[in-house]
């Protein structure tokens, strides 16, 4: 965990999307260029079945090897490089050690999977930022994460975005004894799903909270759950 969150040391990012959210491979790809901005090298591994590479307009002619070096499998997207890793969990330790060992990452960041109230694709154990899209009828399902995040004394740091991420931070807080810490901030965080009537149409809005997100996973002392409702007022951190 010292190797990956302190320093200069690679970081480690996973966007996992909730039953009810939208897709989280645009939300994925939109975070892979943000993180590229800030001068940093980063990888996006294509967990999927092949939606990014769709999106992405390449062909992937086989998944990554471990038995091979890394950076030669890397497809280049832009500004950041993409590894077909279809199926691979969120942190899962092989990737994780090809990417840190190739000392031509400083960032990767495993795309796009959903996960249930009773399954998530990820490794507990792995030290990561877990990005945590949340639809309007994920409330069950991303307590659950929480919850089991916390029962296996995960090291991830999560950040709860969208439309029910205040109530399953509140109750996290209630039965987990999660402590409450408050931060303002100017802009909004990320908008998954419908806001209250009145305040804002029914569309997927993040280009002004990828800095947030971006600046979340860099810190070195991360909180242990944060959250993003959908509106422009304070946001709430949970350690």
């Amino acid at each position: 965990m010292q190797r990956l969150f302190s320093g200069e040391a690679m970081r480690v990012a996973s966007v996992l999307a909730g039953p009810s959210a939208p897709p989280s491979q645009g939300f994925a790809l939109a975070l892979a260029a943000a993180w590229a901005k800030t001068e940093r090298r980063v990888w996006l591994a294509a967990a999927g079945a092949g939606e990014l590479a769709q999106a992405l307009g390449y062909l992937p002619l086989r998944p990554w090897r471990a038995s091979l070096p890394l950076a030669p499998q890397v497809i280049q997207a832009g500004a950041y490089g993409v590894i077909h890793a279809p199926g691979a969990l969120a942190g899962e330790a092989a990737l994780t050690d090809a990417a840190a060992q190739s000392r031509a990452c400083d960032c990767l960041l495993f795309a796009g999977r959903r996960f249930s109230a009773s399954e998530a694709p990820l490794v507990p154990s792995a030290a990561q930022t877990l990005i945590v899209l949340l639809g309007k009828r994920d409330a069950e399902a991303g307590y659950a994460l929480v919850k089991g995040l916390a029962v296996s004394h995960s090291p991830a740091h999560v950040l709860l975005l969208g439309a029910v991420a205040e109530r399953v931070a509140q109750a996290a807080r209630q039965f987990l004894n999660l402590e409450l810490a408050g931060r303002h901030m100017a802009a909004e965080v990320c908008q998954i799903g419908n806001r209250p009537a009145g305040t804002s149409s029914n569309t997927l809005s993040f280009d002004s909270n990828l800095t947030w997100v971006v600046s979340r996973i860099m810190q070195n002392d991360q909180p242990k759950v944060g959250y993003g409702g959908g509106s422009k007022r304070a946001e709430e951190v949970y350690e």
